[in-house]
C-alpha cells in the first residue's frame, strides 16, 4: 500500500462513527497526531495531507494546529454537498450553512468495513429492499452469531432515513425474541399488545412492539425463536396491514412498518414456509472468515480504537499482535475478537502501569491460547507479510474522542501496592492519624489475603493470565523453600497470591512506605522466622530477575508469608463437655457433632464409681486432646467440676474458662460459635455466657425494629455486595422485615452505638467483628459456607441443619456464582447456567458420597460453566499427556459422566473427556 493511501484510510478511520457535534469539537487531524499513529515522519504526513487536498478528497481546517478531515465523512455527517473551490476553510462550522442543499453521493452503508468488498453484494440487496416501490420489502438477515446483523440493520434503517424512505426520526425498533422464548403468550403480548383482562395478570391494556414501529422499522433478532401462531399472526400482518391485540377479536388495527428479521438458523427448517414466502429479501451477512485481510485489519484497529478510548492513551501494536488476532480468531465471530482484544489491551495495560501516555502492546500481551497458536503456526511470516502491506512494523492507535473521560470497567489485577494507596487516601479523608492509618494497612493486608483465597477458582485462573511464566515458576521454588524452612506445608493458593504480589512489585518497581520505623521493627521481632524467609526470598528474586528488592518489601513479603500461614493454621479454641453419668456428655457432644460437624471437642463422661483423682486424670487429658494453642472452654453440669479450673490450667499450661450447667443447646450453641465466628476463649465464654444466663433481662430490646448490619473498611464495596446478600437471606427465613444496614469498620464502634438506639442488631457480618451481644460472620465464614446457617439461626432463633439448608439452595453460592460468570461469559445465560450447574451439584455429591465446601462448589460451578463456553467457541483444554489417570480418578471420571449427561443434554453441548477430566480432578483433589 502506498504512503498516501495509508493516510487517507488513517483519517477515514479516525472520523468513521463520529457525530456531528463530535465533528464540530475535534476539527479533524492533525499532520503530528497521523504520524504518530502510523509511526511516519511528520514532514512526510504533512506532505501527503496536503496532495489529498489538491486531490480534493480531504478538506483543510487552518487553525493551530493544521487540521484535516476527509471530504466523504465530513458530506456524510452534515447531509450536504460540499463546495470544492473551498477545500481550505478556517473553521468547519461554515460547512453548516455554507455548503449546498444536494444529495449525497456517500451514505451510511459506505462508512461500513466492507462496504466494497464482503458487504458489496448486501449493501446492494438492502438498498433495493428499501427503494422497493411502494413501501420496501421485508427482509431476512442470515448470519453466524456475532457477525454484526444487528449493525447491518441499523445500517438499513439509517439508509432509508437518508434515502427520505422514512421520515427523520421514525422509530426503529428493537425485538429478541429469544427473551421470551419460553413463554409464547408473554411473547405475543410484547409484540402485538394485549387487551385488558385478556389473560391472568393483564390488569391493564398493552400497546405491542408493532404498535410502537409504525412508520418505522421493526427489527426481530432470533425470529426462529418465534413460535408458529406469532409467524402467523405476522404474516397476516404483513398481508393485510392489521393485526389485533390479544384478546381483541372485533377491533382491526393497522401499522405501517418494515420488517427485518435476522437467524443464526437455518430458514428453511426454523420457520414456516408460509412466512418464509412473504419475506422477499434474504441477506446473507459475512462471517469474519469470508472477510477479506483488509477488513479484518480494519475491524481489529476499529476494535483498538475503542479500548484505546477506555484507556485514555495511544497504543503501539505491534505487527505481530495483529497478525495472532487476525488468523487465530475463527468461526466468523467478531464479538469473540472483541473479547480478545480486550484481553491483549488489558495484559498490555499491565505492563505498561509507569507509562503515562502509551500502551504498547507486543507479543507477550497475547493470551496464552492465542500466544501458543501464534508461535507453533509455520505460516507466520507470510502472514506478517501480507500484513505489512496495510500497516507498518508498529501502527500507533490514538483514543478516537479526545475528550472521552477515562472508562475502565473492570480491574483485572489483584494489586497490593494500589489497594494500600487507596486506603491511605480514604483513611487519611476521615482524619485519623498515622499511627491508625499504620494499623489499619497492617490490618487490610490480612483481609486482603484472605478475601483473595477465598475468591472462585475460574477467577483466580483468569488472574493467572496476567502473571509471567517465570513469575510463576519463581513462585513455585519460593514456595518450597518457605515449606522447609517453616516445616509446614502451603497449598497452591500459596503460589496463587505470592505470585500476582510479585508480578505486582515487578510492574509497580516502587513501595508505598506508609510503615513508620516502629512498625517495621515490631514486624520483625513478631515475625523473625517468616522475617528469616522474607530474606530468603529477597535473595531468589534479586538473582532470578537482576534487581534490587528494597527492606520495605521484605517486610511485605513477612507479612504476606504470615497472614497465609494463620490461614493454614487455622487454629480454634478446643471445647471440653463433662457431665455426671455413664454416657451424659457423649450423648450432648455426639449430637453437636452431627449437627454442627467436627471441631475439637471431647465428651468426658464422670460415672459416680470414679474417683475425683481420675476425674482430674480424664479432664487433663481431654484438655490436651482438644487444644490447638487458643485456649479450652469447658462446659460443666455442676459446680463441682468448675471449681477445677485453677488447678487445671496450672498442670496443662493451657489457658481455660469454664461454664456451670451445661445443656445440649449450650453445647450446640459453643459448637456453632467455635466453628463458625472468628472468636477467642474469652470472647466465646462471654457470648454463651450470656445466651445461657436466665437472669439476663431482654426486655430493653422490645419493641424495637430488627437489623442485620454489613460491614467493611470503607462503608462501600464489599459491605454492597453483602448487603445484597443479607436481604435475600432474611427473606427467605423470615416474614418479619429486618431492615439491612451498611456501615464502616472505621468508628465502628460509635457506628454500632448509634443503630443500637433505634435498632436491636439481630447479626453482623463483614471485615470487622463489633464485638456485641450478636453473632459475627466474617467474609471467609460467610463464603466458606457456614455462615449463612449462622444468620439464619440469629433471624429465626432455631437450629438450621445443613441438609435443610442444602435443599433449599445456598444464597452465598448462588449470588457470588451469578455475580462473577454475568463478567466473564460471553454466550451463555449465567443466570440459567448457575442454577442448572447447582443443580447438578447436588446429585454428584450423592453420587459421589461427599459434602463440598462452599468454596470449592463456586469453584466448580465457575470451572464447568466455562468449559461449557470453551466448547461453544470450540476451544477445549486438553488434559496434560504426563498426567497419570489413576483407577480412583477414572472412577470418579465415570461418575461425573454420567451426571453432567443431564446438564449437556439441557444445553445441547457435549464436554470433551478432556474437560471432563479436569473436573473430575477437582473432585479427586477434595476427597
Amino acid at each position: 500500500m502506498k504512503r498516501i493511501d495509508k493516510v487517507y484510510n488513517q483519517l477515514l478511520r479516525n472520523f468513521q462513527e463520529f457525530t456531528e457535534v463530535e465533528l464540530l469539537h475535534k476539527q479533524g487531524s492533525s499532520a503530528i497526531e497521523i504520524a504518530e499513529q502510523l509511526d511516519l515522519e511528520r514532514s512526510n504526513v504533512s506532505l501527503e495531507l496536503n496532495k489529498l487536498v489538491r486531490m480534493q478528497k480531504v478538506i483543510k481546517i487552518k487553525m493551530f494546529p493544521v487540521r484535516y478531515a476527509p471530504l466523504e465523512i465530513v458530506e456524510t455527517i452534515f447531509r450536504q454537498k460540499w463546495d470544492t473551490n473551498k477545500m481550505e476553510v478556517e473553521k468547519l462550522e461554515q460547512l453548516s450553512n455554507g455548503g449546498k442543499e444536494e444529495a449525497l453521493s456517500a451514505n451510511p452503508f459506505e462508512l461500513m468495513i466492507g462496504a466494497t468488498g464482503s458487504l458489496k453484494k448486501s449493501i446492494s440487496q438492502a438498498k433495493a429492499a428499501v427503494l422497493y416501490p411502494p413501501n420496501g420489502l421485508h427482509m431476512l438477515l442470515l448470519g453466524p452469531t456475532g457477525s454484526g446483523k444487528s449493525l447491518f440493520a441499523k445500517r438499513i434503517y439509517q439508509f432509508a432515513i437518508y434515502s427520505e424512505r422514512l421520515k427523520t426520526g421514525a422509530p426503529f425498533i428493537t425485538f429478541n425474541c429469544a427473551d421470551y422464548y419460553h413463554n409464547p403468550q408473554l411473547l405475543l403480548s410484547q409484540l402485538f399488545g394485549h387487551k385488558q383482562g385478556s389473560f391472568t395478570g393483564a390488569t391493564e391494556s398493552k400497546v405491542g412492539l408493532v404498535e410502537q414501529a409504525n412508520e418505522g422499522i421493526l427489527f426481530m433478532d432470533e425470529i426462529h425463536r418465534l413460535p408458529p401462531e406469532g409467524q402467523e399472526m405476522l404474516f397476516y400482518l404483513i398481508d393485510q396491514g392489521t393485526y389485533n391485540r390479544l384478546g381483541e377479536t372485533d377491533h382491526k388495527r393497522t401499522s405501517k412498518v418494515l420488517i427485518i428479521c435476522a437467524t443464526t438458523e437455518n430458514p428453511g427448517s426454523a420457520l414456516l414456509q408460509t412466512f418464509l414466502r412473504r419475506i422477499p429479501m434474504t441477506i446473507h451477512i459475512p462471517s469474519l472468515e469470508e472477510r477479506s485481510l483488509k477488513e479484518k485489519i480494519r475491524l481489529t484497529t476499529f476494535l483498538l480504537e475503542q479500548e484505546a478510548k477506555r484507556i485514555n492513551k495511544k497504543l503501539s501494536v505491534h505487527i505481530d499482535v495483529l497478525n495472532a488476532l487476525i488468523h487465530t480468531e475463527k468461526f466468523g465471530n467478531v464479538g469473540q475478537l472483541k473479547s480478545n482484544v480486550q484481553l491483549v489491551c488489558a495484559h498490555g495495560f499491565l505492563n505498561n502501569l509507569d507509562s503515562k501516555h502509551m500502551v504498547e502492546l507486543t507479543v507477550r500481551d497475547l493470551p496464552d491460547d492465542i500466544k501458543r497458536d501464534w508461535i507453533s503456526n509455520s505460516k507466520n511470516m507470510e502472514r506478517s507479510r501480507k500484513i505489512s502491506e496495510y500497516v507498518n512494523l508498529k501502527t500507533i492507535i490514538s483514543p478516537a474522542m479526545e475528550r472521552q473521560e477515562i472508562k475502565i470497567e473492570e480491574d483485572v489485577s489483584f494489586n497490593l501496592y494500589q489497594l494500600i494507596e487507596e486506603k491511605v487516601d480514604v483513611l487519611t479523608k476521615e482524619g485519623l492519624s498515622q499511627e491508625d492509618i499504620n494499623q489499619y494497612i497492617l490490618t487490610d493486608i490480612h483481609l486482603n489475603v484472605r478475601s483473595f483465597f477465598n475468591q472462585k477458582n475460574g477467577q483466580s485462573s483468569n488472574l493467572m493470565k496476567f502473571v509471567e511464566d517465570d513469575v510463576i515458576q519463581l513462585t513455585k521454588e519460593l514456595k518450597h523453600l518457605a515449606e522447609k524452612e517453616l516445616n509446614c506445608k502451603f497449598d497452591r493458593r500459596f503460589i496463587h497470591f505470592l505470585s500476582m504480589h510479585m508480578e505486582s512489585f515487578l510492574k509497580r518497581k516502587k513501595q508505598v512506605d506508609v510503615l513508620n520505623t516502629k512498625e517495621i521493627d515490631e514486624t520483625r521481632e513478631t515475625y523473625p522466622k517468616e522475617y528469616a524467609v522474607a530474606l530468603l526470598f529477597k535473595n531468589r528474586i534479586e538473582k532470578w530477575f537482576n534487581i534490587i528488592v528494597p527492606e520495605i518489601e521484605v517486610i511485605y513479603l513477612t507479612m504476606v508469608i504470615q497472614s497465609i500461614r494463620t490461614l493454614e493454621e487455622n487454629k480454634r479454641v478446643g471445647i471440653v463437655v463433662a457431665a455426671h453419668g455413664n454416657s451424659t456428655a457423649t450423648s450432648m457432644v455426639e449430637v453437636a457433632t452431627e449437627l454442627l460437624g467436627s471441631t475439637p471437642i471431647i465428651a468426658i463422661d464422670v460415672p459416680l464409681t470414679v474417683s475425683p483423682v481420675e476425674i482430674v486424670d480424664r479432664l487433663i487429658q481431654g484438655i490436651k486432646k482438644v487444644d490447638e494453642g487458643e485456649g479450652v472452654l469447658m462446659l460443666v453440669d455442676m459446680g463441682s467440676l468448675a471449681m477445677l479450673e485453677s488447678k487445671l490450667e496450672q498442670k496443662t499450661g493451657t489457658k481455660i474458662k469454664t461454664i456451670s450447667n451445661v445443656t445440649t443447646s449450650m453445647v450446640l450453641d459453643t459448637v456453632r460459635k467455635v466453628n463458625y465466628l472468628d472468636l477467642n476463649l474469652y470472647a466465646i465464654f462471654d457470648s454463651v455466657q450470656k445466651d445461657f444466663m436466665e437472669f439476663i433481662d431482654k426486655q430493653h430490646v422490645f419493641g424495637k425494629k430488627k437489623a442485620l448490619v454489613s460491614i467493611c473498611t470503607t462503608g462501600s464495596g464489599t459491605a454492597k455486595q453483602l448487603e445484597k446478600i443479607l436481604t435475600i437471606i432474611s427473606r427467605k427465613v423470615s416474614q418479619e422485615p429486618i431492615k439491612i444496614l451498611t456501615v464502616s469498620s472505621i468508628k465502628l464502634a460509635a457506628n454500632i452505638r448509634e443503630i443500637q438506639k433505634e435498632y436491636e442488631i439481630v447479626a453482623t457480618a463483614g471485615t470487622k467483628n463489633p464485638k456485641i451481644d450478636a453473632p459475627h460472620v466474617s467474609l471467609e465464614v460467610l463464603i466458606e459456607g457456614q455462615g449463612e446457617r449462622i444468620l439464619q439461626q440469629a433471624i429465626t432463633k432455631e437450629t438450621i441443619r445443613y441438609d435443610e439448608e442444602k435443599t433449599e439452595g445456598n444464597i452465598v453460592v448462588r449470588e457470588l456464582c451469578e455475580e462473577n460468570l454475568r463478567k466473564y461469559l460471553l454466550f451463555i445465560n449465567p443466570y440459567l447456567i448457575s442454577e442448572i450447574l447447582l443443580e447438578w451439584l447436588n446429585h454428584v455429591q450423592d453420587e459421589l458420597e461427599m459434602e463440598l465446601s462452599n468454596t470449592v462448589m463456586i469453584r466448580i460451578v465457575m470451572h464447568t460453566a466455562f468449559a461449557l463456553e470453551r466448547m461453544i467457541k470450540n476451544e477445549p483444554l486438553a488434559f496434560p499427556e504426563d498426567e497419570e489417570i489413576t483407577p480412583q480418578l477414572e472412577n470418579i471420571y465415570q461418575k461425573t459422566e454420567k451426571t453432567l449427561q443431564a446438564v449437556e443434554k439441557k444445553l445441547k453441548l457435549t464436554l470433551t473427556r478432556d474437560e471432563k477430566l479436569f473436573i473430575a480432578t477437582i473432585f479427586a483433589d477434595e476427597m
